[in-house]
């Protein structure tokens, strides 16, 4: 089967590279995000990175079995391979589909206005994610976020970027960098869902030539050992053959002398 080393190859080539293509980016992003306990949008980026370093491992071993499998004839591995290369395959184009669809129709870009809204209307300062939200936006993302003081807060100390006082002296915050606020922060995350999706869809198309190569060695493995034998069965998996000792009539001193042994079945192949 001299074709088995090389289709076994380039499975290899498709799969390892799809699998540490994810697994780097996973935890890329990960690293990135490590520190932020909170989302802004549809998509986490912290749990997509998780999912990413997830299916890259399993991508790596399914490399292992699946050359293991091929090279030296192990049917359960083989199909164990193609299972767990289907499943990774819908993982990856989920995510990558989700990814696009996302940033292509607007919906990113609505839901994160939409927790941005809802963040601005909260009003009760005693719950500690609340504050650490809008210290975290009005730090990095040049927002004017405040919330109201409470018993053991002063409030919100706002940059002096933030605060525009009138004719009469009056304090007032500028409404207008927290519509900049949000579009920095949706541009920012974008890039980052946009590279996510053409890489993860990228991958769901390497896994898919993976698929219909190794499915081609499964068939032909099969197909072959099925006209070799006979019988479907592997030679590797062929039961010994018991046969009965050479009675004293056929021996003379240390030669065989008599009819021909007849030659083992299968084994012009």
């Amino acid at each position: 089967m001299s074709y088995i080393p090389l289709f076994a190859g380039t499975f290899v080539i498709f799969t390892l590279g799809s699998g540490l293509a994810s697994l780097v980016y996973g935890i890329l992003l990960l690293f990135q995000n490590m520190g932020v306990n909170y989302n802004f949008g549809s998509i986490n980026l912290f749990m997509t990175s998780i999912v990413l370093i997830t299916v890259g491992g399993l991508l790596i071993i399914t490399v292992l079995l699946g050359v293991f499998g091929a090279l030296k004839d192990v049917s359960p591995l083989r199909l164990a391979t193609l299972v767990l290369l289907f499943l990774l395959l819908v993982v990856l184009a989920v995510v990558g589909v989700w990814g696009m669809v996302s940033y292509k129709t607007g919906g990113l870009e609505k839901s994160i206005d939409r927790d941005f809204q809802l963040l601005k209307e909260a009003t009760d300062a005693t719950k500690i994610d609340i504050k650490k939200k809008a210290e975290y936006l009005n730090k990095k993302f040049n927002c004017c976020i405040s919330y109201p003081p409470d018993a053991n807060s002063e409030g919100e100390q706002q940059a002096n970027s933030c605060i525009e006082p009138d004719a009469g002296g009056t304090i007032e915050y500028k409404s207008e960098m927290n519509a900049a606020c949000a579009t920095v922060y949706f541009q920012t995350k974008s890039k980052t869902i946009f590279c996510l999706a053409i890489l993860t869809l990228a991958s769901a198309g390497a896994v898919f030539l993976a698929i219909l190569i190794y499915a081609l060695i499964f068939q032909r493995a099969r197909a072959g050992y099925t006209g070799c034998n006979g019988d479907g069965v592997s030679p590797v998996h062929r039961p010994p053959v018991h046969r009965p000792p050479v009675t004293g009539s056929s021996v003379t001193g240390s030669s065989v002398t008599g009819r021909t042994k007849p030659a083992l079945a299968g084994t012009s192949c």
